[in-house]
């Protein structure tokens, strides 16, 4: 009897669906109950995840005592943990943690606790939210915290992927945005005292290894090492502020090929970037720079350290110019150290939702350091200003579109800038 009852349980399940119903059209109904039983013994013998499969248990999580126990830890008057705790284990405050899920929430309403096909109640928005945090933050598995969360793998898979899309779609357009003209001013004033007016942050590529790179693309995506990786371009900022984030390129590609296919100079092609002037020794220059290393073309949009230096001039000069390069790395080393996710290799199948962790993870690194900006740095981003208006002309010339290639790639005028930049830091530093 308990046979025939699994046999009639299987039948309904895949009657209801599409391949059963091509089955009935096709077949008639002593083939169909064959192609049915086999179907589901070889589904069953997959292990996958396949709904309400006869048989199958159904772990009871009490989703009510995972969200009394994290109420209890954080959210009430006087929680377990203080606010240092919470900030340390989330990587944020506390308010910002409720504005972010409170967005979240209202943008994709999975995100908020309904009941399930029983009438039992399901997770809370702080339980989908805190679990895509803990996997970010620490870059553990999906089942690592169903202990304390309450949440099965695959809700934890699903809250990571709509977590992410969700403050990509909420956030991007605010906190990873190009520089307005605000900002580009407060840059530039700030790099003045450093010795580089006209520098607009410090630009390199860093490595993500792809643990679970699909063999037919492990040739593409295997570079310099032994282990499939993907590529992420960013500028930053001295307070670390990733103005700039170009990811997903395969690890083959080095720095220049990623470059030629990075959107950073879009906005400057088509004339809509703010107006960039400044003097260096006695020289006028009409276009912002980037510091680099050494494999980036000789291009008056970057500037680059002397690679060998001999004068007492270049030394100082590329000591000055390596020292403040350093922002990059650093925005590098915090941006892993903060999301742990990103600091070890990717175990993802799907690059598209890669993307959007790295993504997700740089847009939350900017809310953070917008969230805990103290009122004695030198400025404050212009974070809520009104966008830049650019200037177009009424018609778009080809020739205007190529010289505005030209003047980006002028190697004369890189050269040029370097000189004077080396005159600068010597005039500034001197041998002290």
């Amino acid at each position: 009897m308990a046979d025939d009852n699994l046999t009639t349980a299987a039948i309904f399940q895949w009657v209801s669906s599409s391949r059963a119903r091509l089955l009935i059209d096709d077949d008639d109904d002593t083939t169909v109950v064959g192609h049915i039983i086999h179907e589901e013994e070889a589904r069953r013998r997959e292990g996958g995840r396949r709904g309400s499969i006869p048989g199958h248990i159904v772990i009871d999580r009490e989703h009510g005592s995972g969200h009394a126990r994290i109420m209890a830890d954080y959210f009430v008057e006087n929680p377990v943990y203080t606010d240092a705790q919470f900030r340390r284990r989330y990587r944020m405050r506390r308010a910002l943690f409720l504005r972010i899920m409170e967005s979240v929430t209202a943008r994709d309403p999975w995100f908020s606790c309904r009941p399930d096909a029983t009438g039992k109640m399901g997770l809370s928005p702080f339980q989908k939210c805190i679990a895509p945090l803990r996997i970010l933050a620490y870059g553990v598995p999906a089942d690592a915290v169903d202990e304390y969360v309450r949440i099965a793998e695959s809700t934890s898979l699903e809250a990571l992927n709509r977590f992410c899309a969700a403050v990509i779609e909420l956030f991007e357009e605010q906190y990873l945005r190009a520089p307005t003209a605000t900002d580009v001013a407060a840059l530039l004033a700030f790099n003045s005292t450093r010795g580089f007016p006209g520098m607009l942050g410090s630009i390199d590529c860093m490595h993500w290894e792809w643990k679970n790179c699909p063999t037919a693309w492990k040739g593409m995506f295997t570079g310099r090492g032994k282990q499939a990786s993907m590529v992420l371009e960013a500028v930053a900022s001295h307070d670390l502020w990733i103005w700039h984030a170009y990811f997903g390129m395969p690890g083959s590609n080095n720095d220049i090929n990623v470059l030629h296919r990075s959107p950073l100079f879009r906005r400057q092609i088509r004339d809509e970037a703010p107006p960039v002037h400044f003097t260096v020794n006695g020289n006028t220059y009409n276009m912002g720079y980037y510091l680099a290393d050494g494999i980036y073309p000789d291009w008056p949009a970057f500037l680059k350290t002397v690679r060998h230096p001999m004068t007492n001039k270049d030394c100082r000069f590329a000591q000055v110019q390596e020292g403040a390069r350093k922002d990059i790395e650093r925005a590098f080393g915090v941006l892993q150290v903060r999301w742990g996710i990103i600091r070890g290799p990717a175990y993802g199948w799907d690059r598209y939702r890669l993307k959007n962790i790295m993504m997700a993870c740089i847009i939350l690194h900017n809310m953070i350091i917008d969230d805990e900006r103290g009122e004695n740095l030198p400025y404050v981003y212009d974070s809520n200003g009104p966008p830049v208006q650019p200037f177009r002309s009424v018609t778009r010339e080809q020739t205007d579109f190529i010289a505005a290639h030209h003047r980006l790639r002028d190697r004369d005028t890189a050269h040029k800038l370097k000189r004077d930049h080396i005159e600068h830091i010597w005039s500034l530093f001197g041998s002290s």
